[in-house]
């Protein structure tokens, strides 16, 4: 090879490794919001658990960090309201539901439960029909 053709391969690995973008997980974009549903996660999902064990025969579960969770938190100067939305679901993330709820953590870390509200329920595929109770 000559020298005309290392340069133009030296300038098509440059380019194409400009072109290239790394692929990493990116952080959640508000760690303290996954840091408090984190955290609140017990609690979630022993709300879930007990307005769901009459519904279904399985427990339905939640996750903080995908999406479909909604966090509002009030700071207050003795405690702190968190309000989460979530959709519970079953098996591969079938959707049961839509839950709000309300927590209240006093400055000692202790959690009490304000409020509990289903918002609506999501039709199950036939094939998950056996767990309706």
């Amino acid at each position: 090879m000559n020298v005309k053709n290392y340069i133009g391969l030296l300038l098509v690995v440059i380019i194409f490794s400009m072109l290239i973008q790394p692929v990493y997980a990116k952080p959640h974009e508000e760690p303290l919001e996954r840091i408090v549903l984190t955290l609140l996660a017990p609690n979630i999902q022993e709300q879930i658990n007990r307005y769901y064990e009459d519904k279904l025969t399985v427990s339905p579960t939640f996750s903080p960090f995908l999406g479909g969770t909604e966090l509002n938190v009030e700071y207050h100067p003795s405690h702190i309201d968190v309000n989460v939305t979530v959709i519970p679901y079953v098996g591969p993330h079938l959707d049961v539901g839509m839950d709000s709820m309300k927590f209240r953590v006093n400055n000692t870390g202790a959690v009490m439960v304000l409020e509990y509200k289903h918002i609506k329920d999501y039709e199950l595929l036939p094939n998950w029909q056996h767990i309706l109770r």
